[in-house]
């Protein structure tokens, strides 16, 4: 199937996507090795990876992460799942992993901004039982919640895991979206997340990245290692560091990742005591 056609009316897509406009979404299908990117994604991952050849690496140890925590989480009883800024399905997908690592039924919300990928979230996913697609801005997190919570999609009342894997650098104030989920998490929840890092890269490499992404509309920042920190402020977490640098003294992006957990007041000291202890450095391009 060509792009014009992936692009008409007659697949679901609107008659003004810009097919020379490169896309967040598609740019990250493509560094997973998807199929659903267009030429001018192709090209713009292409430059990215001219700057920073470990973003492949990267994007695949993120989502490696993010999986391994869903089924952790899965296993550990929590049965609700909402992937904020999904984007379009990985394999596997967020459902699948939950599914095949729980107890009994699931709730899944994939929840992203760009309504072509929503649509086309729906079309995929339409057969899933437990999945909901639903259009929300991260960017008004109240908001957000408030329409989850009205149509029944989550139950804040009892634990549910939010995800947020590579979206935050999209943010002009991940602290906002995070803080607003964990405000509303029973205990019991977990947020997961991962970030770019620019703690270990050059300066003229992460301008460049982040000028590549301007041009998609959706810009990214990347942070450092202690502003990424700061988004766990009120969860007990476990840092980690996902490392594609074969020598470390060579400089280059990284991406900080964790699991945190929403406890009770009086479990916080020792879980965040632990969690402490347990921060590693993993080789991304083993992962």
């Amino acid at each position: 199937m060509t792009e014009s056609a992936l692009a008409s009316p007659s697949f679901g897509g609107p008659p003004t996507l810009d097919l020379h406009v490169p896309s967040a979404a598609r740019m990250s299908d493509h560094l997973l090795d998807g199929k659903d990117n267009f030429t001018c994604d192709r090209l713009a991952v292409a430059e990215l990876l001219r700057t920073a050849p470990e973003l492949r690496a990267l994007a695949r140890s993120g989502r490696a992460f993010l999986m391994r925590a869903v089924a952790e989480l899965a296993a550990h009883g929590i049965d609700q799942f909402l992937d904020l800024g999904a984007g379009l399905p990985a394999d596997p997908c967020t459902h699948e992993v939950a599914a095949a690592h729980a107890a009994g039924p699931l709730r899944v919300v994939y929840v992203d901004n760009d309504p072509v990928v929503n649509m086309h979230n729906r079309a995929l996913l339409s057969c899933a039982p437990g999945v909901r697609t639903v259009q929300g801005d991260l960017a008004s997190p109240e908001l957000l919640i408030a329409r989850l919570s009205s149509t029944g999609a989550v139950d804040f009342a009892r634990p549910a895991a939010v995800l947020l894997g590579d979206v935050l650098p999209y943010l002009p104030d991940p602290a906002q979206t995070v803080r607003a989920f964990r405000n509303v998490m029973a205990a019991g929840g977990a947020v997961v997340l991962t970030h770019l890092s620019r703690e270990r890269a050059d300066r003229d490499a992460v301008a460049a990245v982040e000028e590549v992404y301007a041009r998609t509309g959706t810009g990214i920042t990347v942070r450092t290692d202690a502003q990424i920190a700061e988004l766990f402020d009120g969860l007990a977490h476990a840092p980690e560091v996902l490392d594609a640098r074969p020598d470390p003294a060579v400089p280059a992006l990284t991406c900080r990742a964790g699991i945190g957990w929403r406890v009770r007041g009086d479990q916080a000291r020792a879980v965040t005591t632990t969690a402490a202890t347990t921060g590693q450095r993993t080789n991304a391009s083993a992962t």
